[in-house]
C-alpha cells in the first residue's frame, strides 16, 4: 500500500469538502405551510434568507395560528435544507460517509 497515495487522496477529499461546504449557502430550499400561506427560503447552511406571509394569514385574533405556520415552515425547510445538503456533501466525497459531516 502506498501511503503517499493515500495522503494525496485524503488532501484531495479534505479540498473537495471543504469547497462543498462553502458552497452550501448557494444552495436554496423552501419550506411551505397551510397551504402556501406560509413560505421559508433556507440556504445548504440551514439558515433562514426570506420569509412570504400571505396577507390573509395575519388576523389580529389568531396569531397562535401564524405562529404555528412559521414553525412548521421553518421546519418543513430545514428538513429540505439537510437533505440538500446530505446531498452535496455526498456528491463531493464520492459517496464516502465522513463522520461528522451529515
Amino acid at each position: 500500500m502506498d501511503i503517499q497515495y493515500l495522503m494525496r487522496q485524503a488532501k484531495k477529499l479534505e479540498k473537495a469538502v471543504a469547497e462543498a461546504k462553502e458552497q452550501l449557502g448557494t444552495l436554496s430550499v423552501e419550506g411551505e405551510s397551510g397551504g402556501g400561506m406560509v413560505k421559508v427560503v433556507m440556504n445548504g447552511r440551514c439558515e433562514v434568507t426570506r420569509i412570504s406571509i400571505d396577507p390573509e394569514a395575519i388576523t389580529p385574533d389568531d396569531r397562535s395560528m401564524l405562529e404555528d405556520l412559521v414553525a412548521a415552515a421553518v421546519n418543513a425547510a430545514t428538513t429540505r435544507a439537510r437533505a440538500a445538503a446530505d446531498a452535496h456533501l455526498e456528491k463531493a466525497t464520492g459517496g464516502i460517509k465522513i463522520p461528522g459531516l451529515g
